[in-house]
């Protein structure tokens, strides 16, 4: 049976994988009862957006567009004369004013609006929900998108509301909407193996650049050590770039991050390492040969969540060290700390 992730881990998970550790500190989720996605997601944004209504919300200047005593901004002569204002002490004006109806405030509070609708949400957090969407009052709230996402642009000092935009996003991206009645559903997005991926895939690493600062951590690109009949024939070679680069002066590990629903492929009844995966690491170590150093003894790993069975399996491969392991997510979090370590302990 395939382990459930407990949604502490969950958060841990989304903190690491998109370097936000100082932020997780603001919301403190060891004390939620609930054990449903949903639930962690609705919790951490009513959290999150409490915090900033005490911090205070992000202002920007709205362009407005008003008929008003005197002169403010810029005068719109056209609708000024046509109106005839001038004679009655008024003009027409253009003018930037400071709002909080920014894009930033408008998904959070459309988020709010949304994760009320769900229809399996916990009742206590489906009323904070609509006490805060009353709250941000004079902000518009538009329908979730990713095209809405894409139009964000949050200056650098804004890192709460990063965060916290990474979750609506999420929220956006698994919200399934009920024809019949018009009400939502959450999507398990832990079964999205394309994104778990990539939250898989960043957990690992800003995790390892963030316990072991005394590595080197990061991603790269290996060339491929070979010849053409014709040098613009190398330009179709496929790209490599490996998931984590970890390195000190004596040794080099290259981490394959996997995440999938079934770790082990079957054939017959057999179970078997996915050769696709194996073939991949294998090219990063054989193309890391003409490197001088430790990098042209490399080792590699393929780290996979547990599944059905944990797995420790060592080879010696054309005379690189190769690992296949797996690192309990539902595990407690300091005992995933403590493997993930472990698997480095030798650096």
């Amino acid at each position: 049976m395939e382990p459930v992730i407990p949604i502490q881990n969950i958060y841990y998970l989304l903190c690491y994988s998109w370097n936000r550790l100082a932020e997780a500190d603001i919301v403190d989720v060891s004390g939620i009862d609930s054990t449903r996605q949903i639930d962690l997601f609705a919790f951490i944004l009513i959290r999150g957006t409490r915090h900033l209504i005490r911090r205070g919300l992000e202002q920007g200047y709205q362009v407005r567009s008003e008929t008003i005593p005197g002169i403010r901004g810029r005068i719109d002569t056209t609708t000024t004369a046509r109106r005839v204002l001038t004679a009655q002490g008024l003009a027409h004006c253009e003018f930037d004013e400071l709002s909080t109806n920014t894009l930033a405030n408008q998904i959070i509070k459309s988020s709010l609006l949304h994760l009320s609708r769900v229809k399996n949400i916990d009742g206590d957090l489906r009323r904070q929900l609509a006490t805060l969407y009353r709250e941000l009052q004079g902000i518009d709230c538009p329908t979730l998108s990713r095209s809405l996402f894409r139009k964000l642009q949050l200056h650098s000092r804004a890192r709460y509301y990063r965060f916290l935009l990474s979750i609506c996003e999420i929220i956006s991206d698994s919200l399934l909407i009920d024809e019949r009645d018009g009400s939502y559903r959450f999507r398990d997005f832990l079964r999205d193996e394309k994104r778990m991926a990539h939250v898989y895939e960043e957990f690992l690493s800003n995790f390892y650049r963030t316990e072991r600062p005394d590595l080197s951590v990061k991603k790269e690109r290996i060339t491929w050590f070979s010849e053409g009949s014709e040098p613009s024939n190398l330009m179709y070679l496929p790209t490599m770039e490996t998931d984590i680069s970890v390195r000190n002066s004596e040794k080099t590990l290259i981490i394959d991050a996997k995440y999938y629903q079934e770790t082990l492929t079957r054939y017959y009844d057999s179970k078997r390492i996915r050769s696709a995966n194996l073939y991949q690491l294998f090219a990063y170590l054989k193309n890391l040969e003409q490197r001088s150093g430790a990098d042209s003894e490399a080792e590699g790993m393929l780290l996979y969540p547990v599944v059905n069975q944990n797995l420790r399996l060592d080879y010696i491969l054309h005379g690189h060290k190769v690992r296949i392991c797996t690192v309990n997510l539902a595990a407690h979090w300091s005992d995933i700390s403590e493997e993930l370590l472990g698997l480095i302990s030798d650096f």
